[in-house]
């Protein structure tokens, strides 16, 4: 029997679902863009799914203050709501849920994207197979976007890319131990997790486990007790090809992390006796391979420089965190230069220089191995996605190219600030009808276009709960929006447990102490928006009862007179609601 083939035809096309995928889909999606999501796998999140387990890094890492926002809070609070213990299990659910929802996306799951035709540097179509249903995906697009990781569409396009470290005398960065060009990459790593049960559990390791001295793991730290312990330093391949090779690498990562177990189990120097394994990861996770070239390429200076571009759309401040090649098997440590200030990424690095309709979003953005050891982290790749999605809702609204879609940067970075993504040194603007409108029974502050405490402002004003701050316009207007931010607890201060769980998504080990998570104590519950129309009438715009967003906006298209926000309870049962924007689009 021949294989069923079926032909889609979108606006967008995104070829990979971990974080920068769904992260692109969701927001074109949103902003009315018709997708569809190519994902090999049964489940979404790359490296954080449930079959990886590599918990979401970002910019937090400076300051829990510079946690990213927009879409990434949202399905943090969501995850908070809907998984209190950080299951992994239901952390796919959650992720998979924020795809599904959304209406105007197609989603193929356990689909590969294995062709495509493109002619004069446009990408006509890809192929991809589903092996669940046998069926054979030909999908036309006016634009796509490569979150795959490894940049499938670069061998199959033509696309420019990098692979390997470039020679210190290419950009001046600083470098460890290389001078010259090479093909080296950091490897690739399959993750354990620990449980900690009630009686000793026995482990027999099979023949074909590696053997690890205690003297090796000593050397990298383990303590099974550890909050931050998750076993990345199991790692291996970055001398060979991690694509090509990434079969073999894999078959020795499950021997390695075998034998790691092994040794924790039965040497006796480790404390494990009632540790069970939770969790062997047998889907390798990358760090590093095929690197886009786009019409700039971030470095490892500008990082270190906290280089403001004229076009920033994201941004990001874990280290630069250059793995050695060796990985598990060498004795040299990473490489790692911290940051101190948040830096930002030019739209520039997100669109292909030589393939007129492709975008990228994810680790393989276009930069520099060095400054990719920085922005490859998760909670950097969510915020590139979502800058993507919107640059295709831009593109796909003035029947553009990536490329001219820069010259509409001021469109493009206030639509990523009224999302709720934080762009470090551009301001959103308020609208003009909303400043004029007096204000009453609140501070200016909740117009002042901050959306965060930073650079030591507050920003946030607190509102007794039931009363109400209300907009009074000298004449009705047309008000087509309302946007609201409330105080999710960015720094997650209201919760009494330790760092790394207010910093992570998800956990490692599973510990008898490892906590039941409940929504940020700060962050409004039940509130309503009521609008006075022209005529008098008072419309209820919106009535939550169990509100999970910090960031929320509220379609309105009435003439009125006044708009009225009451918060009438938050999680944390206090008495008064942080609040760091109150305002209104005309």
């Amino acid at each position: 029997m021949a294989l069923n083939k079926k032909y889609l035809k979108a606006d967008l096309c995104v070829v990979g679902g971990g974080l920068a995928g769904i992260s692109t889909a969701i927001t074109a999606a949103r902003l009315g863009v018709k997708v569809v999501l190519v994902q090999e796998r049964p489940v979404f999140g790359g490296n954080a799914s449930g079959e990886i387990r590599m918990w979401v890094c970002g910019a937090g890492n400076l300051d829990l203050a510079y946690r990213e926002t927009g879409l990434s809070e949202e399905i943090n609070l969501e995850n908070f709501y809907y998984n209190p213990t950080k299951n992994y299990n239901l952390w796919n659910a959650v992720l998979y849920n924020k795809v599904h929802s959304e209406s105007n996306i197609t989603s193929l799951m356990n689909c590969t994207c294995f062709d495509a035709k493109s002619a004069d540097g446009v990408i006509r179509s890809v192929t991809a197979y589903q092996m669940t249903t046998q069926t054979l995906y030909e999908i036309e697009a006016d634009y796509f976007a490569d979150c795959s990781g490894d940049s499938i569409l670069a061998p199959l396009t033509g696309a420019d890319f990098a692979y390997g470290r470039e020679a210190q005398n290419e950009y001046g960065e600083p470098m460890q131990t290389h001078t010259e060009r090479d093909g080296k990459t950091m490897g690739n790593s399959c993750l354990l997790q620990a449980r900690k049960v009630n009686k000793k559990i026995p482990f027999r390791a099979p023949e074909w486990a590696e053997k690890v001295s205690v003297e090796k793991l000593k050397s990298k730290d383990v303590n099974l007790y550890k909050p931050g312990e998750n076993f990345w330093y199991i790692e291996l391949g970055g001398e060979l090809d991690v694509v090509a090779d990434a079969e073999s690498i894999n078959k020795r990562l499950l021997a390695l992390c075998l034998g790691v177990w092994d040794t924790i189990k039965n040497s006796g120097e480790f404390d494990a006796d009632y540790f069970d394994l939770e969790f062997l990861g047998f889907l390798g996770a990358k760090r590093e391979s095929r690197r886009m070239l786009g019409e700039y390429v971030l470095t490892a200076n500008d990082i270190m420089d906290a280089r403001a571009f004229l076009d920033t759309v994201a941004y990001g401040g874990w280290p630069l965190d250059d793995h050695n090649p060796k990985g598990f098997d060498g004795e040299q440590s990473n490489y790692m230069i911290q940051l101190h200030k948040p830096y930002t990424i030019p739209y520039r690095c997100l669109y292909s220089r030589n393939i007129r309709n492709l975008f990228f979003a994810g680790r393989n953005i276009s930069a520099t191995h060095m400054a990719m050891s920085s922005a490859r982290v998760m909670g950097t790749c969510s915020v590139l996605g979502q800058a993507v999605g919107t640059a295709v809702w831009i593109a796909k609204k003035y029947a553009i190219s990536p490329r001219e879609v820069g010259e509409r940067m001021d469109e493009l970075q206030q639509t990523l600030l009224k999302a709720d993504c934080y762009l470090p040194s551009v301001v959103r603007r308020v609208d003009a009808l909303c400043k004029g409108a007096e204000i009453i029974g609140g501070d200016e502050v909740l117009r002042n276009g901050q959306d965060r405490a930073i650079d030591g402002e507050s920003n946030l004003a607190f509102i007794k709960n039931g009363q109400s701050v209300t907009y009074k316009l000298e004449k009705s207007a047309l008000v087509k929006e309302i946007k609201i931010v409330f105080d999710s607890d960015l720094k997650r201060e209201s919760y009494d447990v330790c760092y790394m769980e207010k910093r992570a998504s998800m956990r490692s080990n599973i510990l008898d102490e490892s906590p039941i998570m409940d929504m940020p104590k700060t962050l409004a519950k039940v509130f309503k928006v009521i609008a006075t129309l022209k005529n008098g009438e008072q419309k209820i715009v919106i009535d939550e009862r169990e509100n999970k967003k910090r960031n929320i906006l509220i379609p309105v298209a009435e003439d009125v007179q006044a708009i009225s926000l009451t918060v009438l309870e938050n999680w944390g049962g206090m008495d008064e609601t942080g609040l760091f924007t109150f305002e209104f689009y005309a």
